[in-house]
């Protein structure tokens, strides 16, 4: 090796080899040792927290059933405070969905709010987009 290589080229060979057998060892270390995930244990903490985390979910399953979640409200699900939201629907034309709702078992399509006293076509235009079924 003295008399192909000067000095220096000497030193990066010999790191070239290094690397590489280093390289090996690892490789063989890396696929033959066999993998052992530590045993996994849920404290009494993660447990509330997931607790808290599946509670999370069923309330934002409840809330986009009733479309409270995108800015909706499901007329037929709500109640009077949640309609009272809906912009020119104070307590007394809440009262009146409601009323409405319970006398014809629901609501079957948006367009029936019309039929209760004070919400005419106006008004209808303003909730259409803010109410579902």
């Amino acid at each position: 090796m003295g008399k192909w290589f000067t000095p220096q080229e000497r030193g990066v060979v010999l790191f070239l080899i290094a690397t590489l057998i280093l390289g090996g060892v690892i490789y063989i270390y890396k696929f033959k040792t066999p993998y052992f995930a530590p045993e996994l244990k849920i404290t009494e903490k993660e447990k509330s927290d997931a607790e808290i985390h599946k509670l999370i979910q069923e309330t934002r399953t409840q809330l986009k059933s009733r479309g409270s979640l995108n800015n909706t409200i499901n007329i037929n699900k709500a109640s009077k405070e949640e309609l009272m939201r809906l912009q020119g629907i104070g307590e007394t034309y809440a009262q009146r969905i409601i009323d409405y709702r319970e006398r014809s078992n629901g609501f079957k399509n948006i367009k029936e709010i019309k039929r209760i006293k004070g919400i005419g076509e106006k008004k209808f235009e303003k909730l259409k987009d803010k109410i579902i079924i």
